[in-house]
C-alpha cells in the first residue's frame, strides 16, 4: 500500500514512503532514528531522575515552535499540519524532548562541572580573527610576508593584489573568526602560533593545500565563559553523560 501523499508538484503526486526512501538514500534516516533512539533514552533518564514537563512549560514551547515557523493564527497552523500530515501530538513529542532534554541537563550538569571543563580544556576555546594572502609561489610568499611584517605594507592590499584565493581576495584577505577546530589545512605549529599571536602579528608563510599562506591576525584569545557558552558546554556534557549511562 503506497504512503499518504504529501505534495503534488508538475502533475507528480509525492508519497511518504518516497520521501522515506529518499532520506534512507541520503544517510539522513539513521540521523533521525538516533535523535528518536536518544529521545527514548531521555525519556527514560528523567523519568528515573524525577524530572516531569508541565502544561504551561509545553505550550510556551508550542507557541514559540509556532511564530518561529510564522504561524501565528491557529488556522494557519491546522493548515501547516494538514500539508504535512503532521498531528499536534507529533509537534508536542519533539517539542517535549526538547524541554526535557534542557530540564534534564540543568539538573545534572553543575555549573562547577562546566567551569571545570573550560579550564581543563583551554585549547578548545582559543579564537583568532583572521585575514590571509595565499600564493602559489613560496619564495614570493616569503617576500610578501616581509613586506608586511617588516616593511609596514597593508596587509589588505597585499592580499587583494596577489592572494590566489578568490573567495576572500576582494575583500583583503578577510577570512574572520577562526578556532582551534577549524584549522584543518594548517600545520599544528602555525596554528599555535596563530592563536598565540597578538593583533597586527603577520605568521607564515605555511604550506595550505597547493599553495603557501600567510596570516594576519587582527584579534586573539580565548572565548570568555559566558552565559552562552555555558549554554552549549552544559548540552555538550549532557550527551557524555546520557550515553555513558545508556552504556554505549
Amino acid at each position: 500500500m503506497a504512503g499518504q501523499m504529501v505534495a503534488e508538484v508538475a502533475g507528480r503526486k509525492i508519497n511518504s514512503d518516497e520521501v522515506v526512501s529518499r532520506l534512507k538514500l541520503a544517510g539522513e534516516w539513521y540521523g533521525a532514528l538516533g535523535e528518536l533512539s536518544d529521545e527514548a533514552l531521555l525519556a527514560q533518564a528523567a523519568k528515573q531522575e524525577g524530572v516531569s514537563i508541565t502544561d504551561a512549560e509545553l505550550q510556551e514551547e508550542f507557541d514559540a515552535y509556532r511564530i518561529s515557523r510564522g504561524l501565528e493564527k491557529s488556522d494557519d497552523t491546522t493548515s501547516w499540519l494538514k500539508s504535512t500530515g503532521l498531528s499536534v501530538e507529533d509537534v508536542e513529542a519533539f517539542l517535549e524532548a526538547g524541554i526535557l532534554r534542557r530540564k534534564l541537563a540543568a539538573k545534572v550538569i553543575s555549573d562547577k562541572e562546566i567551569e571545570a571543563y573550560y579550564k581543563q580544556n583551554p585549547r578548545e576555546f582559543e579564537f583568532a580573527r583572521v585575514s590571509h594572502l595565499v600564493v602559489d609561489d613560496e619564495g614570493a610568499a616569503e617576500e610578501l610576508a616581509l613586506s608586511a611584517r617588516e616593511e609596514g605594507e597593508d596587509f589588505a592590499d597585499l592580499a587583494r593584489e596577489h592572494s590566489v584565493d578568490a573567495a576572500t581576495r576582494c575583500g583583503g584577505g578577510f577570512v574572520g573568526l577562526l578556532t582551534r577546530w577549524e584549522t584543518e589545512g594548517i600545520p599544528e605549529d602555525a596554528a599555535d602560533r596563530i592563536f598565540a599571536a597578538s593583533i597586527g602579528d603577520v605568521v607564515g608563510p605555511f604550506s595550505f593545500g597547493s599553495g603557501h599562506c600567510i596570516v594576519n591576525v587582527l584579534e586573539a584569545g580565548r572565548q570568555p565563559l559566558d552565559d552562552s557558552l555555558k549554554a552549549a558546554l552544559r548540552a555538550k556534557l549532557f550527551s557524555g553523560w546520557l550515553t555513558k549511562r545508556a552504556g554505549r
